[in-house]
């Protein structure tokens, strides 16, 4: 199915004229149709838009190959409401901010759109980003695509159950304190939180500007590294925005891991830790391992003080 597709996938038919970026951003809004009812990652879409951005990408791809400046040309990309896209509603999840519309691009927007993505729809998140279920949207809750009974994690829940639930191609979220990591791992999709200051947060609303970061959600880590690269890189209209080179990241994906060493911090491995939870961290620990990853045991010894300490510093 075309809606179920990787972001390499899709462009690879998309270069070879197989599919339309109208034919894609059709079968993510037919997939928004079918399920988000019950799921419920998405607050808002302009489909209209939508197909005009792709009639436009569909456009340019008749001119010739885009190249390597627009990676994402006919790409649907969806994104967490607490990111501006101009005119289209910003609530943060929450109902203070009315019927308040972006009047600008966030930088990672623009940089989406100058990828040639078709930027739509709004994701659902824990009002003002403060959660970690989506349980705290003022607009209602989002489920978990692979059982609707339980939470999808948070605060960029509508993020990462939307590409789980094949509704779009990527997305991307905001992370302060786990909130791209940790709805990624309960959804079963990739989840960055880049280095701080690799991405500009210009256009972000912010909940604490020292730990805030946007990042990718996708359905592989190939995907992952393809919107890194067009994420990434030095903005002066954020003052931590850090001003080096943004490398090839997808050109280290080899699938060999000699020379890489990982620590496996033995607090994190402790009494509570579900049994399935712990069976896939040994399963991806082994496999790592089979690729030439050196696996070693460490300690972060103040583990037991980070979530106080983190709710001090985020509040402050």
């Amino acid at each position: 199915m075309l809606h179920q597709l990787t972001i390499s996938e899709l462009t690879a038919k998309l270069k070879r004229r197989e599919v339309s970026a109208r034919e894609a951003t059709q079968a993510c809004l037919d997939q928004i149709a079918r399920v988000d009812g019950k799921i419920h990652a998405f607050l808002s879409h302009d489909a209209a838009d939508a197909l005009a951005q792709a009639d436009a990408a569909d456009q340019l791809r008749t001119q010739g190959d885009p190249g390597p400046s627009r990676p994402l040309l006919g790409v649907p990309i969806a994104v967490k409401d607490v990111l501006a896209v101009k005119d289209q509603p910003l609530n943060c999840g929450s109902k203070i901010l009315g019927k308040y519309v972006s009047p600008y691009d966030a930088t990672v927007v623009e940089k989406l759109k100058a990828a040639g993505a078709i930027v739509f729809g709004r994701l659902n998140m824990d009002e003002f980003a403060m959660g970690s279920s989506t349980e705290n949207s003022a607009f209602g809750p989002t489920r978990n695509p692979w059982d609707i009974t339980r939470i999808p994690g948070g605060s960029s829940g509508g993020s990462a159950a939307a590409v789980a639930a094949d509704e779009c191609f990527a997305s991307l979220g905001s992370d302060t304190g786990g909130s791209i990591r940790q709805p990624a791992a309960l959804c079963g999709c990739v989840g960055l939180k880049p280095t701080y200051g690799r991405v500009s947060r210009y256009g972000l609303v912010a909940f604490a500007s020292s730990l805030d970061q946007i990042g990718p959600f996708t359905k592989d880590v190939r995907d992952a590294a393809t919107l890194l690269g067009v994420l990434a890189g030095h903005d002066r209209r954020d003052s931590t925005s850090v001003p080096q080179p943004v490398p090839d990241y997808a050109a280290a994906l080899t699938g060999d891991l000699k020379g890489i060493k990982l620590g496996l911090p033995k607090e994190y491995l402790v009494g509570g830790l579900d049994p399935e939870v712990k069976a896939a961290v040994d399963a991806a620990v082994q496999k790592l391992s089979e690729l030439g990853a050196e696996i070693i045991v460490i300690s972060l010894p103040h583990t037991d003080y980070a979530v106080a300490t983190y709710y001090i510093v985020a509040t402050a």
